[in-house]
């Protein structure tokens, strides 16, 4: 797998034909619908939590790197009375996915009053449509395809909530920074920054036999040799890394929820050291040494953070 993906992310406009071939002809992206019908109602409970207070009814929402599918813009909808905006810099919304994402998304366990009777008639009207530009005229939502996510197309201070789910790993820690400063900027006083970050390597999907760390084993020089390529690039920030571009954003810290293996579930602190370490600290790069016996048991995290008020 990684030498498939080494050979189409090296090749000039290799990246951009695979993922023409894996999610645009071989539909890859329906499995994208299948995973945030897992993970949307436990956002939404993050969301509203006190600790977050979002109140979801009128809340303009923005998802951030929203893939191919338009699952997210009518969770949005059904959830808050809009579709809201998604901005992609990889990905436009394309028509053959829109029929799985509104099954997708009316399969979906929203908590009872989240999803109002009224809004999911909307979208069941809507289970004939092919159409992206059209459904989401219907459910008062936009896309926007954008090259640079340091430069939005989005009025300041017009957002209540920004999401992104494993996607700015991705993201070269000069554009993270960029971005951080875009999302400040549109979200308004008092909106919440919510972005996961999947801190696994991602070879590791495809291969469970790997060290879900093993990425962090590599010098730079030699992880950006074989991996610094569109297909594969992760930025290998640390969480107490990430955490710091948060702060000097200019964002307040409200949570961050780290994942644990194998149990697959978001711990407190103190529950940490139940997870399996990533990677032996004996095998870790220099830069890396001074990784905390926490974040080498940190698969993914969810950093909530709020623009003062």
């Amino acid at each position: 797998m990684g030498a498939l993906l080494f050979a189409f992310g090296r090749a000039p406009g290799g990246a951009r034909l695979y993922r023409e071939l894996t999610r645009n002809v071989l539909g890859t992206q329906a499995t994208h619908v299948d995973k945030l019908q897992r993970v949307w109602p436990g956002y939404l409970r993050v969301w509203t939590d006190p600790t977050c207070g979002i109140v979801l009814e009128g809340a303009r929402t923005w998802i951030h790197e929203a893939g191919w599918t338009p699952y997210a813009l009518l969770a949005n909808y059904l959830t808050t009375g809009s579709g809201g905006v998604a901005t992609n810099t990889e990905a436009r919304i394309v028509d053959r996915y829109v029929a799985r994402a509104v099954s997708g998304v009316l399969e979906t366990p929203f908590t009872d009053g989240t999803a109002p009777a009224s809004r999911r008639d909307t979208v069941e009207a809507l289970r004939g449509e092919h159409g992206a530009i059209r459904l989401l005229a219907a459910i008062d939502g936009a896309a926007r395809y954008v090259q640079d996510p340091g430069a939005l197309s989005l009025a300041s201070e017009s957002c209540d909530l920004c999401h992104s789910g494993g996607a700015l790993e991705h993201y070269r820690p000069d554009r993270l920074a960029a971005f951080l400063a875009e999302c400040r900027r549109v979200l308004r006083p008092g909106g919440i920054a919510s972005h996961v970050f999947d801190h696994r390597d991602h070879l590791y999907h495809a291969d469970k036999g790997r060290a879900f760390l093993a990425h962090l084993a590599l010098p730079d020089s030699l992880y950006e040799l074989v991996y610094g390529h569109p297909l594969t690039y992760h930025n290998r920030l640390l969480p107490g890394e990430i955490e710091r571009m948060f702060e000097k954003a200019g964002f307040e810290r409200i949570a961050v929820r780290r994942m644990i293996l194998p149990a697959q579930r978001y711990v407190a602190d103190e529950e940490l050291m139940q997870g399996t370490e990533g990677i032996a600290r004996g095998r870790l790069a220099p830069r890396f040494q001074s990784a905390t016996d926490a974040d080498l048991r940190t698969a993914a995290a969810h950093y909530l953070y709020r623009k003062p008020a």
